[in-house]
């Protein structure tokens, strides 16, 4: 008998070892994959800080911030407040760099998420990758994702994990880059034309000019210099009569000649005297130019062109400029 009850207890404790397993392989929650998208877009831009810099391909804008707005999707978890926090480094000559950071929905019913950002940012579109996890029942996320992208106005038209938006990979080396002096609205250049910075030399005339090429910027609510406009002004003294045939900035350091940037466009201007003014707005110039020109003042030059010297009558390199 007592041989009898071991074996019956032992059969007793098997049997709710197994009940036991039973349950707990019944509460234990189901592996699941589910598709994650949504639309979304980041407009407000708070806590912004800017820099930029000149390089030896262009001129880089160096961006923190932190961008919100609203995230759409049938999923609860993807559905609500958004707010990106990113750094984001952008060569505004070549439209190209990258940006990385941090993705966070929530949604007013309580769940959200949260995932690392990374992406290449390429002709004013940012294309990556998102990494992360849902808050409560922690789901991990990995999707793509693509927006329309600036650093100071942030992201519109954006998709997670859907969209057909272009690949996008960039190279980036980090290095030297001479960071740009901040400037006030206005940035006036002081010029004194000659024919002796004229390559090669003019010879053989005597004539001079004077005046200023004036930048009026405009920038964006974290500072950053978003375009402007550029004034030439020149008071010019020929010894005879003179046709005027172009009045350019070019990029170039001194006895080098180099490639126009900006072109007053003042056409033909034919002087009977030979004595008299210029004065000429160039609108909507880019931010890329102004900033550039800004960060490297001493590669640029004014050059007042001449139907009897095309390549250049007079010249003067630019120096650092004046702030008003």
């Amino acid at each position: 008998m007592m041989r009898r009850s071991r074996l019956a207890a032992a059969g007793a404790l098997a049997v709710a070892t197994l009940a036991g397993a039973g349950v707990a392989a019944a509460s234990h929650r189901s592996q699941t994959t589910q598709q994650a998208t949504s639309t979304f877009a980041a407009a407000a831009v708070t806590q912004s800080r800017s820099s930029t810099c000149t390089s030896t391909d262009g001129v880089y804008q160096d961006t923190t911030a932190t961008y919100t707005g609203t995230s759409t999707s049938s999923d609860a978890r993807l559905n609500g407040t958004v707010t990106i926090r990113v750094r984001s480094i952008l060569n505004t000559t070549t439209q190209l760099g990258w940006l990385s950071g941090s993705l966070h929905v929530r949604n007013s019913s309580g769940p959200s998420t949260s995932a690392d950002l990374d992406g290449a940012l390429a002709g004013g579109q940012a294309t990556g990758f998102l990494r992360g996890n849902g808050h409560r029942d922690e789901a991990k996320l990995m999707a793509s994702f693509s927006a329309a992208f600036t650093p100071g106005g942030g992201f519109a038209s954006g998709q997670l994990g859907a969209g057909g938006a272009t690949n996008a990979g960039v190279f980036f080396t980090s290095g030297s880059c001479s960071t740009a002096k901040h400037f006030s609205a206005t940035a006036v250049f002081r010029l004194g034309l000659s024919t002796n910075e004229v390559v090669p030399r003019v010879s053989g005339l005597r004539a001079s000019a004077d005046g200023n090429l004036t930048f009026d910027v405009s920038r964006d609510s974290s500072g950053a210099i978003t375009g402007g406009n550029a004034v030439f002004y020149l008071n010019y003294r020929f010894p005879a009569a003179v046709t005027l045939t172009g009045l350019t900035l070019n990029q170039g350091n001194r006895g080098t000649n180099g490639s126009v940037v900006l072109d007053s466009s003042i056409g033909t201007v034919v002087d009977a005297d030979g004595s008299g003014n210029l004065t000429k707005v160039v609108s909507g110039v880019s931010a890329s130019v102004l900033l550039a020109v800004l960060g490297n003042p001493h590669g640029y030059y004014v050059t007042l062109n001449t139907s009897a010297n095309t390549s250049g009558a007079l010249r003067d390199q630019l120096e650092n400029p004046q702030k008003h």
